[in-house]
This record gives C-alpha cells, structure tokens and sequence, in this order.
C-alpha cells in the first residue's frame, strides 16, 4: 500500500507545475459537488492522522482545465487533453489511520454500500485478511462519469480514498497516469 503515497505525490506535484496564466485563463464551472459521479471524501480525511504523512489532492474544474490545455513535451505521448477537459474533479486522500482499524473498515463498508445503493458498480473488490480494495464506477446513459477507489490495509493502517468525477473514457485511465508520470493507473481493471 506504501506505493500509493508517490502516486498520489507525483500527481499533486504534476498539477502544481501548471502556467499559472493558464489557471487565470480558466472558465468558471459548476461546483464539482453538483457532478453525479462526485463523492465527499471528508469522512475519510477525518480518520486520517495529521501527525503522521498525509498526502492530499483536491483539483477541481479551473486546474483541470488549465491541465486540458496544457501541452505534454513527450511527442509519443498521446493527446489526453480532451480526457481532462471533461473530467469535474481529482480528489484523493492518502495517509495512516488516527483510531482503531475497525473505524476505517467501517467507513470504507459503509461506502462502498451506499454506492452499491445509489446506482454505482463495482468493477473491482479484493479482501483479505488485513485489506479491502473496492473500484466502483457511476455511468449516466453510456458514459462513465464518476470513479472511487477505496483501499484500507490494516497491517499498516494506510487509508486509501480517491474520486475522479466527470466523463471518464475508462480505457484511457493510463492516459492519465502516463501524462501526470503517475504510475499504476493502468492497474485498473479495463484498461489497455
């Protein structure tokens, strides 16, 4: 689970390097609370531990759309611009667990129901002994427009919490990740 924490870094990182002439240039969009595929992640940031390391990620509409226009160096990278452009929200939340393990296995149960609940499916679940991994997917008509993962490794109380709200070509995750020099965005079931 420790992986997640350069993942999440990278990515946070890779955002801040936007012009920000570009982030002024931005045009202003409905609140990314309002799009169906968004879900508040604050229950789980409350269970993480601010004295131990925290990796945070919240972007929404005018970075990601500074991001969209952005242009890559790499001349064999694909053009993911349009991947950008349509996605509302990045946010993730990455860090050791303040309480018992129990309160975060909870938490992580408790959403994955309420997804199930609400129309999401799920497209991953792995459970052992010591972690819980749950993907779920919200598609409008025939769109993907919202994607959660939640991770919890209890062995070292890591939470793992990250929402993409938008329209989501799911076969282009990787995209993402090779753009960002994010790895392991390609490990979701799906893609390439």
């Amino acid at each position: 689970m420790n992986r997640m924490r350069p993942i999440a870094l990278a990515l946070a990182v890779s955002f801040f390097a936007i012009a920000p002439g570009a982030l002024a240039q931005s045009p202003s969009t409905a609140p990314a609370s309002a799009a169906p595929g968004f879900v508040d992640g604050s229950m789980f940031r409350a269970l993480i531990d601010d004295d131990r390391e925290v990796v945070e990620v919240n972007l929404d509409g005018p970075i990601l759309q500074a991001l969209a226009k952005s242009k890559t160096d790499d001349p064999t990278a694909a053009d993911s611009s349009d991947l950008f452009a349509k996605l509302k929200s990045i946010h993730a939340v990455i860090g050791t667990v303040k309480g018992p393990a129990s309160t975060a296995v909870s938490a992580v149960h408790k959403t994955d129901r309420a997804l199930l609940g609400m129309g999401w499916q799920r497209i991953a679940r792995i459970k052992d002994e010591t972690s819980t991994v749950s993907v779920l997917t919200h598609t409008s008509g025939d769109r993907v427009d919202g994607l959660v993962v939640l991770i919890f490794d209890a062995e070292d109380m890591e939470l793992v919490f990250a929402n993409l709200a938008g329209e989501i070509d799911v076969t282009r995750l990787g995209e993402i990740g090779d753009r960002l020099n994010v790895p392991g965005l390609d490990d979701v079931p799906g893609v390439r």
